[in-house]
């Protein structure tokens, strides 16, 4: 497997960068090249299934009313629950904060998959 550089310079084997917002600040994360390459079905599955239905839903569900439940979530949760659950033999990593929000996205970064939770 080709080894990837990224935005910092630095090459690592198996990793892909992606850019991660929930209505903030952007960041940059390195995750496995897989999750890179299908970030929106990652990203969906995570938010419709996992939080709702998960071992851990009890961290992310809030009751707002009888019967009625609201989840609240962003881009480190869904890290902590790649590098826990999915892939902790390649855990992802933040790279850095950027300088832009959600979809605001300068042409340096255009390439990169994003996903705004």
């Amino acid at each position: 497997m080709k080894k990837a550089v990224f935005h910092d310079g630095e090459e690592q084997q198996g990793m892909e960068e992606v850019i991660l917002s929930h209505d903030s600040q952007a960041m940059l994360y390195r995750v496995p090249w897989e999750v890179a390459r299908d970030l929106e079905s990652y990203c969906e599955s995570f938010s419709a299934e996992w939080v709702w239905h998960g071992p851990e839903k009890e961290k992310f569900l809030r009751e707002i009313g009888p019967g009625q439940q609201v989840a609240a979530y962003g881009a480190p949760d869904f890290i902590d629950y790649l590098n826990r659950w999915v892939f902790p033999e390649r855990p992802c990593r933040l790279v850095k904060m950027l300088d832009f929000y959600g979809y605001d996205i300068p042409p340096e970064y255009q390439g990169t998959p994003h996903y705004n939770f």
